[in-house]
């Protein structure tokens, strides 16, 4: 499954480049180890906020910014929990996790800022909890056992059919993605079981790109 390869990850690849994020001026590139590191401490947030192995997580985030590397970190944590994540909106859902333009929902809901650094709102959003919380989080987590028929990603997608994923070893760049399970798939989930990498790149133009790939060493995408 995803998180028992990032766990391998970590021990064959732990400091070369996992998953690197441009968006406008900004560059972010994320080891396996510093991925996992954000992956453990936004479990223990999600713990601390009461969210329970099973339960529904709706990832607003997700259709707004899909391939922003803090999309990735709350998708994997919340495997690692043991949780649903939806793509959708969902009433099953105890909690929402939104980006920049949050807005309060009746259930709990965390918001993500996106700065590059990590960095939270000046002022948090009225009745969501700052994503920059999490940096006050432990550092490890020990990951949920799972059953490979328990849901992944909502309606129907289980954790069976993250290791069914074709792995991927190579370099892949992707330019704008889309929402969706697709995304996840070939953005995260296909590196983690081949160890490869992924570069996404938002908001750029053609040449920008091609500047991007060349720099990058991307080998397909």
């Amino acid at each position: 499954m995803a998180i028992s390869a990032l766990r391998r990850r970590l021990d064959a690849l732990p400091s070369q480049p996992f998953y690197t994020h441009y968006e406008g001026d900004a560059r972010i590139e994320l080891s396996a180890v510093t991925f996992a590191n954000w992956v453990d401490k936004t479990c223990n947030m999600l713990e601390d906020m009461g969210v329970d192995p099973t339960e529904v997580v709706q990832l607003d985030l997700a259709r707004s910014h899909p391939g922003h590397w803090v999309t990735m970190v709350w998708v994997a944590a919340c495997w690692q929990r043991g949780c649903t994540v939806s793509l959708d909106a969902d009433p099953t859902a105890v909690m929402v996790v939104t980006g920049p333009d949050a807005v309060a929902d009746t259930r709990m809901t965390v918001a993500c800022s996106l700065h590059p650094l990590g960095l939270g709102f000046p002022v948090a959003p009225v009745g969501c909890t700052d994503y920059a919380e999490v940096l006050s989080q432990p550092d490890s987590h020990v990951a949920e056992p799972l059953s490979p028929h328990d849901v992944a990603v909502a309606p129907d997608t289980t954790f069976q059919h993250l290791r069914e994923v074709a792995p991927r070893s190579g370099r892949l760049l992707a330019a704008d993605p889309v929402p969706g399970w697709e995304s996840i798939r070939d953005l995260l989930v296909a590196p983690l079981l081949g160890n490869g990498s992924t570069v996404v790149v938002v908001g750029a133009d053609e040449d920008a790109v091609e500047r991007i790939r060349t720099q990058e060493r991307v080998e397909a995408g």
